[in-house]
C-alpha cells in the first residue's frame, strides 16, 4: 500500500518506520524546508523547530512507548542507546518511605528511556529514512485533499502539485489543518472539543559537571514536585544532560519574568528539591530559557458510528492533545501508530468498515487519557488560582480521588505507588487508579493520619520574592 503521512516529526517518522516494516511504501510530506542537522551533535546542541514548539521542551519517554520501541522498533531503541540515551526501571526508585519494597513481575514493564527530544527525534529520523520504501518531501505544505466523492486518494500541495496514495495520514500535530482540508473536500469533519490546560512552561537545558547526581531523584527519571502555585520538574537526558521545566498559570503576572535566565535560576534555587542541581560547579546551562503556552486538552476523535472520511486517518496529537506535563505524548502516539499498523494487517481494504474500526480503536486508546488530563488540570489550576488569590482551595466532591491524593498516598502504600506508576506510564487505564474500589480503600487508610510531608519546594511568598529579587537585580545591572 502507498501511504502519505503529512508531517515528518516524531509521529510521522514512527508511522513511516512501522508501516515500512509491515511492507508499505510511505512518503512523508513536511512543510519545514530547512535541512535537519547533519550530525547527532549538531541536533543535540540545538535543532531549531519553528513548526514544533514543544521540541524545545523537556520530554519524558514513558514505559508504554519505551516498551513499544524495544519490542517493535528495536533498531530505533538500540540506536538511541548507542547515541547516549539512558535506560531505567521506575521500580528501582520507590519512595524511601515504603521501606523494603518488594518487586513484582509487572514492575518489569516500568521502563523508561532518558534523552533530549532533539536526540530522540534525530535518531528516529535517521532510522526511519534508512528503510526501503520510506521517502520524505520537505518544504511541501499541504493545502487540500484529493477525493472524487469516495475515499481520500492523496493531497494537493500549495504549489498545485498533486500526490496520490492509497491512504493519507495526518501526522502534523496539534496545529493540524485537517478540519479545513476535510471541510473544503466536502468530507465529514469530526467535532472538536478543547479546554485550556491552564499552564505555561519555561524550560532550560544543562550539562551535569559532577560524577554523580548532585541532588535527589525522587521520580527515577528525574526529580520534581507540584506545589501550591507552581510545578518544577527535572528530566534526565542523554550524555550527562538534564533539563528543568517550570509550570505556572498563564495569567500569573508575578511569574512572567521566568522567561529570563536570572528569574528562572532564582526560582530553581528557591526550590530546595532542585537547588543542588544548579549550584555553582554542579552543572552549566546549555540553552536559553524556552517558553511555551497556549496549551489545550483537545479532541478531534471521530464517532465510529457516525459519518466518517474514508482513507484519511489522524494520528497522535492531530486528533487528541493532553497536557505535556504528564509525559504521554510520545507513548500514546506510538501506541496509536501500532493500532493502525495492526488494523491494516487485519483489514487492508480502505473502506467504511476500516474507518469505523480505526475510529473506535482511536477513541478507546486516547479518550481515557484526555479525560484524566482535563480533570487533573482543573484541580491543579484551581489550587494555583486560589493560592494566588489568597483563598482556600475548593475541596473535591466526597469520594472522588484526586491526583494529589493518590500521589500522597503512594508514599505510604506500595500497591498505590505501583498503580500510580502504571497509570503515569500509560500502562493501565486511569480508571484502574481513580475508579478502583480497592485503591480507594487503600488511599483512605494511607491518608487517615493526615497527608504525608510535602516535598521541599518554595512557598508562594518565597517564590515571588526570589523572582522579584532576580528581576530587580537584572534591572539594576
Amino acid at each position: 500500500m502507498r501511504i502519505i503521512a503529512v508531517g515528518a516529526s516524531v509521529t510521522g517518522l514512527a508511522a513511516a518506520a512501522a508501516l515500512a516494516d509491515a511492507g508499505h511504501e510511505v512518503l512523508l510530506v513536511e512543510r519545514e524546508s530547512a535541512a535537519p542537522p547533519s550530525t547527532l551533535d549538531d541536533a543535540a546542541d540545538g535543532w531549531a523547530r519553528p513548526t514544533v514548539p514543544q521540541a524545545a521542551h523537556s520530554h519524558a519517554f514513558g514505559s508504554r512507548g519505551t516498551n513499544l520501541l524495544r519490542d517493535r522498533l528495536p533498531d530505533v531503541y538500540e540506536a538511541l542507546l548507542a547515541a547516549g540515551a539512558g535506560t531505567l526501571n521506575l521500580a528501582d526508585y520507590p519512595p524511601p518511605t515504603l521501606g523494603d519494597f518488594e518487586r513484582k513481575p509487572e514492575d518489569d514493564e516500568l521502563n523508561m528511556i532518558t534523552a533530549r527530544r532533539s536526540v530522540f527525534e534525530f535518531v528516529l529520523r535517521e532510522r526511519a529514512l534508512s528503510r526501503p520504501g520510506v521517502s520524505v518531501r520537505t518544504g511541501a505544505t499541504v493545502r487540500g485533499l484529493l477525493t472524487d466523492g469516495g475515499p481520500v486518494r492523496g493531497v494537493r500541495l500549495a504549489d498545485g502539485t498533486e500526490l496520490t496514495a492509497d491512504l493519507v495520514l495526518d501526522t502534523s500535530g496539534r496545529k493540524t489543518a485537517a478540519p479545513q482540508w476535510l471541510d473544503a473536500a466536502g468530507l465529514p469533519v469530526p467535532e472538536q472539543t478543547s479546554e485550556s490546560c491552564r499552564i505555561t512552561y519555561y524550560t532550560r537545558y544543562y550539562r551535569r559537571l559532577t560524577p554523580a547526581p548532585p541532588g535527589p531523584l525522587n521520580r527515577g527519571f528525574g526529580a520534581g514536585g507540584l506545589w501550591d502555585s507552581y510545578t518544577a520538574v527535572l528530566f534526565l537526558g542523554d550524555n550527562d544532560t538534564f533539563s528543568i521545566s517550570l509550570g505556572v498559570l498563564p495569567d500569573d503576572k508575578e511569574m512572567k519574568a521566568l522567561r529570563t535566565e536570572e528569574a528562572f535560576t532564582a526560582a530553581i534555587r528557591a526550590t530546595p528539591l532542585l537547588a543542588g542541581w544548579v549550584a555553582p560547579g554542579n552543572s552549566e546551562p546549555t540553552s536559553p530559557v524556552y517558553a511555551m503556552g497556549g496549551l489545550d486538552n483537545s479532541s478531534r476523535l471521530a464517532d465510529p458510528a457516525g459519518d466518517l472520511p474514508v482513507g484519511f486517518y489522524g494520528l497522535g496529537d492531530s486528533v487528541c492533545t493532553t497536557n505535556p506535563a504528564y509525559g504521554r505524548g510520545v507513548s500514546l502516539a506510538l501506541a496509536h501508530v501500532f493500532e493502525l499498523v495492526d488494523l491494516l494487517a487485519e483489514h487492508p481494504t480502505v473502506d467504511r468498515a476500516q474507518a469505523a474500526r480505526f475510529a473506535g480503536a482511536s477513541k478507546a486508546l486516547l479518550a481515557p487519557w484526555l479525560g484524566e488530563s482535563i480533570a487533573n488540570d482543573r484541580g491543579r489550576g484551581g489550587l494555583w488560582a486560589a493560592t494566588i488569590a489568597g483563598e482556600r482551595p475548593q475541596a473535591p466532591p466526597p469520594g472522588v480521588l484526586t491526583f494529589g491524593a493518590v500521589v500522597g498516598a503512594s508514599t505510604k502504600d506500595a500497591e498505590i505507588w505501583r498503580r500510580v506508576a502504571q497509570v503515569m506510564m500509560s500502562l493501565v487505564s486511569p480508571a484502574e487508579l481513580y475508579a478502583n474500589d480497592e485503591i480507594k480503600e487503600r488511599v483512605g487508610r494511607a491518608l487517615a493520619g493526615g497527608p504525608p510531608p510535602q516535598l521541599p519546594g518554595a512557598s508562594r511568598a518565597d517564590l515571588v520574592a526570589a523572582v522579584r529579587a532576580a528581576t530587580a537585580g537584572q534591572q539594576a545591572a
